[in-house]
């Protein structure tokens, strides 16, 4: 009686000891042995974005490995592999390459429950299939001293540019950039069109003489510290670090109809038959985060779409070496951007009347 009284305490003690945590199996990590694979930006981007989540998914017992390459190589990738394993389990994407990825069935639904810090963010920047995770600020970056040693006044319109003391001193971006598609639309607005009609927007931008359609914004760099060019067609992000770079540079936000400065957002999703779903909404949660949003927008220039970073920042905006805001970050200055219309947008009807009017 004695032996089985014993036999029943150590039992039970063994019970609770075990719901209490002691001897708990490594597999109490909640991605134990998972490894995530997620499509985004290379550079200083991916490099941030794994120093702030990698540590936090790796304690959970995981690991994270990276596809870097532009949202429209991303998408290439998942399309080649089409019938086959998921070359990643989350892709970064952008609106211009959206309308397609959507068309060809690509992604998977999100489980929101699952990315509640969605609470924080405005409910037009997410839906069932995609994140958003960043704004950029589209416009242009040019050099303050270059300007006031030319005695150019500081621009504020696309048209401005057409000042002849600037002809062969401005870069544009490839078509291939994400970068282009606004600012197009930008020009063809000042020219009577829009996005639904870019034909005037072409022709001005050939009409530039630019000094060099660039692929990164690495060139961007390597271009302002050597002279070359004076401006470059590029998000407030760029001349962001371009200043953290010591290049004296400024944001010039353009007047496009009755808005001032255009906006660009950036999506996350997940890749359709992924096998690592929780773990992705989990790394999307991650992504819009307090934390990272903060990063990214103190570090990488975008405008954060987390609600609690936009008003802690919305007073104590970066400004350049003449005391302008880089960004433009109240909720009334981020409501008045010009957001393109997407709804008829066909990157392969751009891509062509690019070809035909602009890169000759």
């Amino acid at each position: 009686m004695k032996y089985l009284f014993l036999r029943l305490t150590i039992a039970i003690a063994l019970v609770f000891a075990v719901g209490a945590g002691f001897g708990a199996p490594a597999s109490a990590q909640k991605f134990n042995d998972v490894t995530l694979t997620v499509g985004t930006f290379g550079g200083s981007w991916k490099d941030r974005i794994c120093g702030y989540i990698c540590p936090k998914f790796e304690a959970e017992g995981g690991k994270i490995e990276f596809v870097t390459g532009n949202p429209r190589i991303l998408l290439s990738k998942v399309v080649q592999a089409r019938g086959q394993a998921a070359p990643m389990d989350v892709m970064e994407s952008v609106e211009s390459v959206w309308p397609e990825t959507m068309a060809a069935g690509l992604v998977a639904k999100i489980n929101l429950a699952n990315v509640p810090n969605t609470g924080q963010m405005n409910a037009q920047m997410f839906d069932e299939y995609r994140v958003a995770n960043w704004i950029t600020e589209e416009g242009f970056i040019f050099h303050i001293e270059k300007f006031k040693e030319m005695g150019i006044p500081r621009p504020t319109t696309f048209e401005d540019l057409f000042n002849p003391k600037l002809k062969g001193r401005v870069s544009f971006p490839d078509i291939a950039v994400n970068t282009a598609i606004n600012p197009i639309a930008g020009f063809a607005a000042g020219a009577g069109g829009d996005e639904n009609n870019i034909d005037p927007g072409l022709k001005k931008i050939k009409d530039l003489n630019v000094h060099s359609f660039y692929n990164s914004g690495t060139q961007i760099t390597q271009m302002f510290k050597a002279g070359d060019i004076w401006v470059a067609i590029a998000h407030a992000g760029w001349g962001v670090r371009l200043d953290a770079a010591g290049v004296p540079v400024g944001m010039v936000h353009p007047k496009v109809k009755n808005n001032v400065g255009m906006a660009s957002r950036g999506f996350a999703a997940i890749v359709k038959g992924t096998k690592n779903q929780a773990a992705a909404e989990w790394y999307i949660n991650e992504l819009v985060s307090e934390g990272m949003q903060e990063i990214l927008h103190t570090k990488n220039g975008v405008v954060p779409v987390n609600e609690k970073i936009q008003e802690k920042y919305s007073g104590n905006v970066k400004v350049d070496k003449a005391g302008v805001p880089f960004l433009l970050m109240s909720p009334k200055q981020i409501a008045n951007l010009y957001y393109m219309d997407y709804s008829n947008f066909r990157m392969q009807d751009w891509t062509k009347k690019w070809n035909r009017a602009v890169a000759q």
